[in-house]
């Protein structure tokens, strides 16, 4: 079996920019207040903290059923909704990764979703082919697994015990196990996930070290799109005498 290219994706503001909306929740009135997920990220530290905010908390169920399974008052699954919606709203719905993924598609590469979100595989896979039917794909992905971590069937698979970011290590890990089985323990494989996050750049470049250890053989890579520049990192052997990471703004399609 020839050698394979493996693309790993996260979701939310790296494939796609979604209006998907979380929900807090005033302790003191019931009073329930929803924002995007940027406006959430820029405040969820001063929850509960004396300020602003300190009245406001985000119980998991409530602020971030949206994330989940689950439909709203007109009957629409909350993710499939929100691709309709972004897709109608115009070009702004492709996020820094899009072309990666796109690319990835065309040339047939085995693909794995690994998001925080927790939708159920068929409804993920569902939401993509939202994106086909709308001709911004040609063709179903080719898909090797898919991952919403915070999916309660999947934190039962990989580890009840596990932070989000412990579930998407142990996420990207499980992925790199089903390439090789599938496709071959004895090729020349590589394997890149892409972020523009430079958090979860960091973790997942700390799930392809671990692989690099227990693949030296393999290759893995890092692609960090953010929006200054997209840069391709090679994740290495701390072994060797080269650096453990070899940066290089090269072409992206391997």
């Amino acid at each position: 079996m020839p050698r394979q290219s493996f693309y790993f994706f996260d979701i939310d503001e790296n494939m796609l920019h979604l209006p998907t909306r979380s929900h807090l929740l005033n302790t003191m009135t019931g009073e329930e207040k929803s924002m995007t997920q940027a406006e959430f990220d820029g405040i969820r530290g001063y929850l509960g903290v004396a300020g602003d905010w300190e009245d406001w908390a985000a119980p998991p169920e409530r602020a971030f059923r949206e994330f989940a399974d689950g439909k709203d008052r007109n009957g629409e699954e909350y993710l499939l909704r929100d691709i309709r919606r972004a897709l109608d709203a115009g070009d702004g719905w492709m996020g820094p990764s899009w072309d990666i993924f796109k690319y990835a598609v065309l040339r047939r590469r085995p693909i794995a979703i690994i998001t925080a979100r927790q939708h159920s595989e068929t409804i993920i896979k569902q939401g993509i082919s939202l994106l086909k039917e709308a001709g911004k794909i040609p063709e179903e992905p080719n898909y090797l697994a898919v991952f919403g971590v915070s999916n309660t069937a999947v934190r039962k698979e990989l580890g009840e015990h596990l932070t989000t970011a412990g579930l998407k290590r142990a996420a990207i890990r499980r992925c790199v196990e089903m390439g090789l089985e599938q496709y071959g323990r004895d090729e020349a494989h590589s394997f890149g996930m892409s972020d523009d996050d430079p958090k979860n750049v960091d973790l997942i470049t700390s799930a392809m070290l671990e692989c690099k250890l227990d693949y030296p053989d393999k290759r893995f890579f890092v692609i960090s799109t953010n929006r200054r520049r997209h840069v391709k990192l090679e994740v290495l052997s701390p072994h060797k005498e080269e650096s453990k990471l070899r940066a290089a703004e090269e072409d992206y399609y391997g």
